[in-house]
C-alpha cells in the first residue's frame, strides 16, 4: 500500500513537472506566420487612434520581415533542388523547383503588401 502511494505521488510529480516544462517551452516559441497574420488582421479591424495605427505599422513591418524570411527560405530550397539534374526533369520539376519558386514569389509579394500596409498605417498615425 505504501509503495502504491509513493508511485502515485511520483507519477503526479512527473506529470506536473512535464506540464510545467511544456508550458515554459511553449512560451518561448516564435509565433507562427499564420498566427501573426491573424493577429495583425484583428488589430486592423479595431485601429482608430494614432497610437493604434503606429502599433499596427510595427506589426505589419514584423509580418513583412517574416514573409521575406519565408521567401528567402523557399528561394534557397529552389536553388538547392536546381543543383541536381533529377529535380530539373519534367517528372519532378513541378513538385520541387517550381513549387519552391512559386512559394518564394508568393511570400515576397505578401511581404511587399505588408510593407505598403505598414507605410499606410504610419501615414494614418501622423
Amino acid at each position: 500500500m505504501k509503495a502504491f502511494a509513493k508511485s502515485i505521488l511520483l507519477t503526479g510529480v512527473l506529470v506536473i513537472g512535464a506540464n510545467g516544462l511544456m508550458a515554459a517551452q511553449a512560451g518561448t516559441t516564435k509565433m507562427s506566420l499564420k498566427q501573426l497574420v491573424k493577429q495583425t488582421k484583428a488589430l486592423e479591424v479595431t485601429a482608430e487612434a494614432p497610437t493604434q495605427h503606429k502599433a499596427l505599422a510595427v506589426e505589419y513591418r514584423q509580418l513583412a520581415q517574416r514573409q521575406f524570411e519565408e521567401s528567402n527560405k523557399h528561394s534557397e530550397e529552389a536553388a538547392w533542388y536546381a543543383r541536381f539534374p533529377i529535380y530539373s526533369s519534367t517528372k519532378f520539376r513541378a513538385s520541387t523547383i517550381d513549387h519552391c519558386r512559386h512559394l518564394a514569389d508568393r511570400y515576397r509579394d505578401d511581404a511587399q503588401r505588408s510593407e505598403q500596409m505598414a507605410a499606410h498605417h504610419e501615414a494614418l498615425a501622423s
